[in-house]
């Protein structure tokens, strides 16, 4: 049984939601993981934790997760600046 079922037979999906929130915040690229694996997980748990935000807010906040994840310093640095040029 994983931790998600676990959790999910014993306090119901509101705890889930907390649990997939932690999991994005604490979410770090795996060494040789690619920057498009990364991206597909963030987006995973993005629907999962934030099943009930609008669209633009999920958007949002997947890609302040999505940097945040990133191992790479240089790379990292470099997506912050292009996201705020935009």
């Amino acid at each position: 049984m994983t931790i998600e079922n676990a959790l999910e037979a014993r306090f119901g999906d509101s705890h889930l939601t907390q649990f997939y929130r932690t999991e994005l915040k604490t979410r770090r690229q795996k060494p040789g993981e690619s920057l498009q694996v990364l991206a597909a997980d963030v987006e995973r748990l993005m629907s999962l934790a934030y099943a009930e935000c609008p669209q633009d807010v999920r958007d949002s906040l997947a890609a302040q997760y999505f940097v945040d994840a990133i191992r790479d310093e240089d790379t990292q640095h470099a997506t912050r600046l292009m996201d705020a040029k935009d």
